[in-house]
């Protein structure tokens, strides 16, 4: 599938890692953490010098105009060399938002701010009574023609990396009157603008990943409304088809299987029969999904519908991820590895402190069972 070029591109961007992961990096990114977030920067600030951020985008807006297959060979091996700095809401999610509805005037001012590596983006989507069901935010947008802003009063919740964000995309109801998914406007706002307080909300470890945000006449541009005023519902959806792509999950289950099938040659396991077939099904499983990945990105590349492809990606690259995570904390579990205190053992500590993070990504971007419903409904014309 990939080019000698591409092939290329790969090793020079693993070398580029290896001069900012410390060595034998063993965690997944965490932005939230200090230590993360300052290699993060560094990694951003080299990629963008190369302009490598989003090589896929027009070189007018920072990218270098190639095909998207360096987009995808970029997600997945920062994903499988576990390293901070792949900026999915700014580069995967908001930014091909952008590209394919935003004006002109949106383009030169946000997409060139992604690719300088100099923001950082979260999604203002879930509120604390709406979650999976979208269609029932409540945070208000009042217009004023007059002045041409947008009055935000609301709150969202679970936003992932808003303490450390500087921009953030929104979904508001500019139209109260009107039911579901109606009157609704996807905007953009600078997170620095008076009226915006972001509270963290601390976990059973005393750390914060994710965030509610509270708005209290915020005063925003319209100017800044992906599309048309009231009318942001398709928008802010085909945005979620652009984060389904699994592409994440299939680098952290692919480098996973590989660092398990090295433990099972070091501690001799790998002529278990049963280890052995269980690990090749994994594999077939996993380039299944993986393939499936690759088509629906490329799909999303190549049409401006939205199609069921993204949420058949999102659900066989989170469960691929989850399976090949469990069979490794049963294979360690297994051998009592956890309770070596004398032999530290980097993988199965990665293990033990991920396995269950993981089960998060069949509910972020909407759940698994959402995804299948979706694929129900637009893949086979069966009924709601």
């Amino acid at each position: 599938m990939f080019s000698e070029e591409d092939l290329s591109f790969k090793k020079e961007l693993n070398s580029l890692l290896d001069n900012f992961l410390p060595n034998n990096w063993q965690n997944y990114p965490d932005e939230s953490l200090d230590s993360h977030w300052d290699i993060s920067n560094k990694i951003k600030n080299a990629l963008s010098k190369k302009k490598w951020i989003a090589p896929s985008w027009p070189k007018e807006y920072g990218g270098l105009g190639d095909d998207f297959s360096k987009s995808i060979i970029l997600s997945e091996t920062m994903a499988y060399r576990m390293a901070p700095g792949n900026d999915r809401f700014g580069v995967r999610m908001i930014g091909p938002t952008i590209l394919k509805y935003g004006s002109e005037y949106q383009k030169k001012k946000f997409l060139t701010e992604i690719t300088s590596g100099k923001s950082q983006w979260c999604q203002g989507y879930s509120e604390p009574n709406s979650g999976s069901d979208l269609a029932s935010i409540t945070t208000k947008g009042d217009y004023d023609e007059e002045s041409n802003t947008i009055t935000i009063n609301g709150s969202k919740i679970w936003t992932t990396l808003a303490h450390r964000a500087n921009r953030m995309f929104i979904l508001i109801r500019t139209q109260p009157d009107t039911k579901r998914h109606k009157g609704l406007s996807l905007l953009l706002l600078d997170m620095n603008d008076p009226g915006i307080k972001v509270n963290p909300i601390m976990n059973i470890s005393g750390k914060s990943s994710f965030n509610e945000v509270v708005f209290k006449g915020v005063k925003v541009s319209a100017d800044n409304v992906i599309g048309k005023l009231h009318d942001g519902w398709m928008i802010a959806l085909d945005l979620l088809n652009f984060e389904r792509s699994g592409i994440d999950y299939i680098g952290w289950a692919e480098r996973c299987l590989d660092d398990l099938v090295d433990y099972c040659y070091k501690n001799n396991l790998i002529e278990n029969p049963e280890i052995k077939n269980n690990l090749a099904i994994l594999r077939a499983n996993l380039e299944s999904a993986k393939i499936m990945t690759y088509k629906a990105l490329w799909i999303k590349e190549q049409s401006n519908e939205i199609h069921m492809e993204p949420s058949m990606s999102k659900i066989l690259a989170t469960e691929i991820n989850i399976d090949i995570h469990d069979y490794a904390f049963k294979l360690l579990k297994s051998k009592s590895i956890f309770l070596d205190t004398k032999n530290k053992d980097l993988f199965a500590e990665r293990i033990i402190k991920n396995r269950f993070f993981f089960v998060s990504g069949g509910i972020l971007g909407g759940t698994n069972e959402i995804q299948k419903n979706i694929i129900a409904q637009r893949g086979l014309g069966l009924p709601r």
